[in-house]
């Protein structure tokens, strides 16, 4: 069974090299591909320096449509996706893998070990219990990016859009089509974005991208059936 790793990049040339150095040594013979989103840092030319497949975006275009694209391009039954801040603990998505390779789920959420820099929890918990309203599932890491799932599940469930909402809706039209989510403990540890405005405003932003896919991925339907 082919592996592959989409991994979503904008400005972390700092950090992709370890990122990509933690994968090759954590699955060597996997296919890695690098979406460089648009960046002005020279993220794509660190990338490409070790040898992985790098797409590159003229501008920005968000990670949704950065996954989009290096699905079409990858080759993978199993696909992974690792944020390219991940660094050393790049390597962490190993046992998310081998869960959906066993066929233990068709889709592996990362639980992080740790957070630091975070806020009150206010959007993980609504994303939290809105999908548990939506689908009767309760989950721990609703937000986490990091994951491994089957192709067929990411051709039919991955949203075109929706900004920090992505995980959220993803995790709803996977759990509202029969597709068995699953979570599992890992040595990722969240970096948050602090208390500082530019922290705040993130937040912000994040909380009503996660109302939207919350709307757009089971509430809206919801209703409907209601």
């Amino acid at each position: 069974m082919k592996i592959s790793v989409l991994v979503p990049a904008y400005n972390e040339a700092k950090t992709i090299g370890s990122t990509l150095d933690s994968l090759a040594a954590a699955l060597p013979r996997s296919e890695v591909v690098v979406i460089d989103d648009g960046s002005t840092d020279g993220t794509g030319d660190v990338a490409a320096a070790r040898g992985v497949l790098v797409i590159r975006n003229r501008r920005n275009l968000g990670k949704a449509t950065a996954l989009a694209r290096g699905l079409q391009v990858c080759s993978g039954d199993v696909v992974a996706m690792v944020d390219a801040d991940m660094g050393p603990q790049a390597g962490e998505i190993l046992p998310l893998i081998e869960a959906v390779v066993r066929g233990r789920c068709h889709m592996a959420v990362a639980r992080f070990a740790s957070s630091r820099g975070g806020g009150l929890g206010l959007v993980r918990n609504l994303a939290r219990w809105g999908i548990c309203l939506c689908t009767g599932v309760r989950l721990q890491a609703p937000l986490s990016g990091q994951r491994a799932a089957c192709r067929s599940l990411l051709e039919q469930c991955l949203p075109a859009g929706g900004g920090y909402g992505l995980e959220t809706e993803l995790t709803l039209r996977a759990l509202r089509l029969g597709y068995r989510v699953l979570e599992l403990p890992t040595g990722f540890v969240h970096r948050g974005h602090g208390w500082r405005l530019a922290g705040i405003r993130h937040r912000g932003r994040q909380f009503f991208h996660v109302l939207r896919a919350l709307w757009r991925g089971g509430v809206c339907r919801r209703w409907q059936v209601l």
